[in-house]
């Protein structure tokens, strides 16, 4: 009871003489509704794409590496497109009998290779960010065909040292 007299005395004093209390912000950071720093802040923005579409010339039989780096891709899904048809899901491949496609992830996305390209492997590779608002970047990858030459037959030809001849040939492919 003389404590519970003694602070209402405290109380009326400060209250009449024009002293308060005034709450102190820096003491309780974690009730201001801030967002916190670090991580969480990325989850709560959208990707976006850091690789640009571009076009690709790959010579038939060796490999292409088509890139997709994507900034903030937090618990969002790459997808990979040839012409419109989904070639994969993430890291998954869908339907590669050769094993000639591979993925190849990394934190920032994941670039899609092809071994071995032949001329059917030409066309548009689109890299979709699976968001409410799906956005893509598409490549254009072209493959340059060995050419295939034929040298026209035909009767033989004997010249002398600094003469002129002509040989005819056909190119059949390339």
């Amino acid at each position: 009871m003389k404590n519970m007299l003694r602070f209402l005395l405290v109380s009326l004093s400060l209250l009449f003489t024009g002293h308060s209390y005034e709450f102190q912000d820096d003491l309780y950071p974690d009730y201001h509704n801030e967002v916190p720093q670090g991580n969480s802040v990325n989850s709560l923005l959208s990707p976006n794409f850091i690789s640009t579409s571009q076009g690709y010339t790959v010579n038939e039989g060796e490999t292409a590496r088509l890139p997709c780096k994507v900034k903030n891709l937090h618990g969002f899904v790459l997808l990979w497109k040839k012409d419109g048809q989904i070639i994969s899901v993430g890291q998954h491949i869908i339907d590669d009998d050769n094993n000639r496609i591979l993925s190849e992830s990394r934190t920032d996305g994941i670039a899609l290779i092809l071994r071995q390209v032949r001329p059917t492997d030409s066309g548009f590779y689109s890299c979709q960010i699976s968001a409410p608002q799906p956005r893509f970047i598409q490549h254009k990858l072209h493959i340059r065909v060995k050419p295939v030459i034929q040298i026209d037959e035909g009767t033989e030809i004997i010249l002398e040292e600094g003469s002129y001849g002509n040989l005819t040939c056909s190119i059949l492919s390339g």
